[in-house]
């Protein structure tokens, strides 16, 4: 392979409006057969307790299916998800009592470029919760 000197200096700036609909696809083609591939819901088992229905699209020809990306995100949560439910990974923290509530603090490496100070809480049973930073 030839190796190339690039001048930083006389590179131009490229500007480019990317579709607010872009990452949310009305059609695809399947990569492999290039055929169209049509929408689906498709059920995704996550775990044994789990089971996801999203948006998806499959190919007729070779079965392969895709989701966008607001499938694909909801598919990440549901995956993160379950690893907490069946605690693959756990991080133990002091919990402590003011008189009215528990408090704990939540690591920094947890809240990358958080910027509002706001949580919501969900209750799973009496002694679980999902905790979601807004």
């Amino acid at each position: 392979m030839k190796e190339r000197n690039v001048d930083l200096d006389k590179l131009e700036k490229v500007k480019f409006d990317i579709d607010k609909k872009a990452f949310r696809p009305k059609v695809l083609h399947c990569s492999k057969c290039n055929m169209k591939m049509k929408k689906a819901e498709l059920e995704v088992q996550v775990d044994n307790q789990i089971y996801l229905k999203i948006e998806g699209f499959e190919c007729s020809k070779c079965k392969k299916k895709y989701l966008g990306l607001a499938e694909a995100t909801k598919l990440d949560k549901a995956m993160a998800f379950s690893r907490a439910l069946n605690k693959d990974f756990k991080m133990e923290r002091t919990l402590s009592f003011d008189g009215d509530n528990y408090l704990f603090r939540i690591p920094k490496e947890f809240t990358h470029q958080v910027n509002k100070r706001k949580i919501e809480i969900i209750p799973l049973g009496a002694k679980e919760f999902c905790a979601m930073i807004e």
